[in-house]
C-alpha cells in the first residue's frame, strides 16, 4: 500500500473500528483494495486442441487459466473450460462443473459472448455472464472467461479473466486450433496485451 494510502490509527483502536477505518480511508483516498497491482504480462497464445468427445483420453481437450496450459481432462476436474464440437460443427464451451466433480470442490465459471471481432475484445465486463452452463459458438465468434479461482482467494474479487476464439476446425478428427489472452493477475478485466493496468 503506498503512503498516502495508508491509513493511521491510534494504537488503542479497537480491531473491528481499525479494520472498518482501513476500507473507508482505502475508499475514500482513492485506492483500489479490490485488486492488485498487474504483476503478469497479457500475452497471446495460439493453441491446438480436441474435442472431449471422439478423441483419445491423452489428448489435450481443456484449459487451466492460472497456468495458461491446454491439458487433457481427468478425474480431478481441474480444468477452467473444456472444447468440443457439436454435430453440426459449432464449438461447444463446457465448464469444468458442467463435466464432472472435482473431488476438490467445484470452481464457478462464467461465459458471455462480447459480439463483434476478438481483437477487439479487451476488456472483460462485469456483467452479462452465463454460469456453469453449455456454450455454443462458432467459428471465429469470441468469448470472455471469467473463472473464480483458488489462487485468488485472498483478493475481494479473486477471477481471472480470458478471451479465447477457435480460428479453425477439423470436424472429422475432432480437433480445433484458437487463440487466446489469459490474464492471470486477479481481479484485473483488461485483455490487452502487455502488463495490464485495470
Amino acid at each position: 500500500m503506498s503512503p498516502e494510502c495508508r491509513p493511521h490509527f491510534r494504537v488503542q483502536t479497537p480491531p473491528g473500528r481499525a479494520l472498518a477505518a482501513l476500507f473507508l480511508a482505502t475508499f475514500v483516498g482513492g485506492c483500489n483494495p479490490v485488486t492488485n497491482p498487474a504483476q503478469f504480462v497479457n500475452a497471446e497464445q495460439g493453441f491446438y486442441v480436441h474435442a472431449l468427445t471422439g478423441a483419445p483420453l491423452a489428448f489435450s481437450t481443456a484449459v487451466i487459466l492460472p497456468s495458461k496450459a491446454f491439458v487433457r481432462v481427468d478425474g480431478s476436474f481441474s480444468f477452467d473450460i473444456a472444447f468440443d464440437i457439436d454435430a453440426q460443427g459449432n464449438v461447444v464451451l463446457l465448464p469444468a462443473s458442467v463435466v464432472g466433480v472435482s473431488p476438490t470442490g467445484t470452481h464457478r465459471v462464467g461465459i458471455v459472448k462480447p459480439g463483434g471481432l476478438y481483437d477487439n475484445a479487451l476488456t472483460a465486463p462485469t456483467t452479462g455472464y452465463v454460469y456453469d452452463s453449455v456454450t455454443v459458438v462458432r467459428k471465429n465468434e469470441p468469448v470472455i472467461v471469467q473463472a473464480t479461482e483458488p489462487a485468488c482467494g485472498l483478493s475481494l474479487q479473486p477471477y481471472m479473466y480470458a478471451r479465447i476464439v477457435i480460428d479453425s476446425l477439423d470436424v472429422p478428427n475432432r480437433a480445433m486450433w484458437g487463440r487466446a489472452v489469459i490474464n492471470t493477475n486477479c481481479g484485473l478485466r483488461s485483455l490487452v496485451i502487455g502488463l495490464p493496468t485495470s
